[in-house]
């Protein structure tokens, strides 16, 4: 990607269409974010805010940016998708994050994550990866055990900061682990990082703190 180009972030958890009618096309689209039920008007702003979760089989290589979901959105067929994704950012239904900035510390302080699907262990043909999906079916999810521990336990803690800093002591705790693991603010990067992965299949949704939704409500 670009030097310096942000990631992407949806907002909010999708609660489906609304058809005004039996057999009528959508109305709108419903999102729950924070205490607050907003709508996305129309096909081209409800595809550009489902893509910004990004595409499974893209997410894993290329960092999910601008660039990367106004191309997958022009492929969809949106015609102007910066446009609607300028959009999304004003009324915070999206969010850029360039991991590592002071902007970046305080989307963390602010939003949480929370988990969806289910957990399926490790693989049997894949060790050190685990699954997330449903029972009976192919894992929608196959990640390292770093990201299966931030789905399993990150909804937990009120922000994505605190998250990570608890996951990183956890990690302290083991007798053998890498540096890396042990660092709040190295373990928040790759969280933002992996986001993705778990936002293009559905097994996370972001939302404010409860503290912010509690504040704007």
């Amino acid at each position: 990607m670009p030097a310096g180009e942000p990631l992407v972030f949806p907002l909010g958890h999708a609660m489906g269409p609304f058809h005004q009618q039996r057999g009528a096309p959508p109305a709108y689209w419903v999102v729950r974010l924070g205490w607050d039920s907003p709508l996305l008007p129309d096909r081209a702003t409800a595809d550009v805010w489902a893509l910004a979760h990004g595409v499974p089989d893209r997410v894993a290589s290329t960092p999910w940016t601008r660039t990367e979901l106004c191309r997958a959105a022009r492929e969809a067929g949106v015609e102007d998708p910066a446009a609607v994704l300028d959009a999304l950012l004003a009324r915070g239904l999206a969010a850029e994050v360039a991991p590592g900035t002071e902007a970046a510390a305080e989307f963390t302080g602010t939003h949480r994550v929370q988990s969806l699907l289910l957990g399926l262990g490790e693989l049997p043909d894949r060790p050190d990866v685990d699954g997330i999906g449903l029972l009976g079916m192919p894992a929608l999810a196959q990640v390292p055990l770093g990201t299966y521990e931030f789905w399993q336990w990150g909804h937990l803690w009120p922000t994505l900061t605190e998250a990570a800093a608890g996951l990183a002591e956890m990690a302290a705790q083991a007798p053998q682990h890498e540096p890396e693991e042990a660092d709040p603010v190295r373990v928040l990067d790759r969280l933002l990082r992996d986001l993705h992965r778990l936002l293009s299949v559905g097994a996370v949704y972001l939302d404010r703190s409860l503290a912010v939704a509690d504040a704007q409500r």
